[in-house]
């Protein structure tokens, strides 16, 4: 059963580094989500499959898969997830407009801007599933 249905939110925040994914973990659990967390790749990508979660934020450069591998991957198994594509490199735009992805933020992340992305992506990821 998917989580919008049945309480808290569900987010997988995938990025290997620690410092980026310990203050996003800590910021999305005090607003009410139930927070899951990926170090590379291919491990956001089996939890992804095996948990559904109803977010996920998803760091471009990682090891084992990058960002991009594994949103192709999540696409490729018809996995419907919100997704927030996020990088500290200058391309992010041309780079999720070119995969498909409406929702991206640049890292260091502006905290106000982050949560409003994050908002935006669910609510449309809810909108689009009814």
């Amino acid at each position: 059963m998917n989580s919008k249905n049945s309480g808290k939110r569900k987010v997988l925040i995938a990025d290997d580094d620690d410092d980026s994914r310990a203050m996003l973990m800590f910021l999305l659990e005090e607003e009410g989500w139930e927070v899951k967390e990926a170090k590379n790749g291919q491990e956001a990508l089996e939890i992804v499959i095996k948990e559904r979660p109803d977010l996920l934020i998803l760091d471009n450069r990682m090891p084992e898969l990058t960002g991009v591998e594994v949103y192709q991957q999540i696409q490729a198994q018809a996995i419907n997830i919100a997704v927030v594509l996020a990088t500290a490199h200058g391309y992010l735009d041309e780079l999720a407009s070119s995969l498909g992805i409406a929702h991206f933020i640049s890292k260091p992340y502006d905290i106000p801007e982050l949560l409003k992305t994050i908002e935006s992506a669910y609510k449309n990821s809810f909108s689009n599933s009814n």
